[in-house]
């Protein structure tokens, strides 16, 4: 989720092409990993409904990006990168019941589908699960909806060549942060380096808004 909040903004200034598809992507690949290395602790009921509403959700958001094909969707995305940022702020409190994982699940397709960030919808329902569980059953759920949202993106014509071009020059850096990661985490405060993530990506989100 850290990766998605603060990539697809600064991606987005860089080049609005990189956000959603390419981002989308390079969080798979990501995810991917982390959840094969701790996929003893995926909770694959969790997973099973999550995804349904995912589904949902991605091809709405999908929907609306066709019918805004052709405008500059910065100041889109920048909002979308707000609204994430609030919602990772909420503190809500929230039972993982069906319910709610199917309306977490639409909103991480609807929000990854549109400006590439699928995390904090889901996370908030699943917040209070067992760190271990949390983690691995969060990264299963990217890895998986996050190919979702890419094949709904190429189906609609909105992930071609070159967004496959943007997509490969992402994923060098996919295997340096996980190599890094472990090392440079143990002299890491989580609670500031999420403060920082999340300042960072509202004021990108921000500047995305202004340009």
């Amino acid at each position: 989720m850290g990766m998605a909040l603060f990539a697809a903004p600064l991606l987005a200034l860089c080049d609005q092409g990189f956000v959603p598809g390419p981002t989308l992507c390079a969080i798979t690949v990501l995810s991917s990993a982390v959840a094969w290395r701790e996929r003893a602790a995926i909770d694959r009921r969790i997973i099973a409904v999550a995804l349904l509403g995912l589904a949902g959700g991605s091809a709405l958001g999908v929907a609306i990006l066709a019918m805004l094909a052709g405008l500059d969707l910065s100041r889109l995305f920048g909002a979308l990168i707000l609204l994430t940022v609030g919602l990772s702020l909420a503190g809500l409190q929230l039972r993982a019941g069906r319910p709610a994982l199917l309306i977490g699940g639409a909103a991480a397709g609807i929000l990854g589908t549109m400006c590439g960030v699928q995390g904090p919808p889901i996370a908030l329902v699943l917040q209070h699960e067992p760190p271990e569980r949390l983690r691995a059953t969060l990264c299963a759920f990217f890895a998986i909806g996050g190919a979702i949202s890419t094949l709904a993106l190429a189906l609609s014509g909105l992930f071609a060549m070159r967004q496959l071009g943007l997509a490969l020059e992402l994923l060098p850096g996919v295997p340096l942060g996980l190599a890094l990661a472990r090392p440079i985490a143990r002299h890491i405060d989580r609670r500031r380096a999420r403060f920082a993530v999340l300042t960072i990506s509202a004021l990108s989100a921000v500047a995305l808004l202004l340009r």
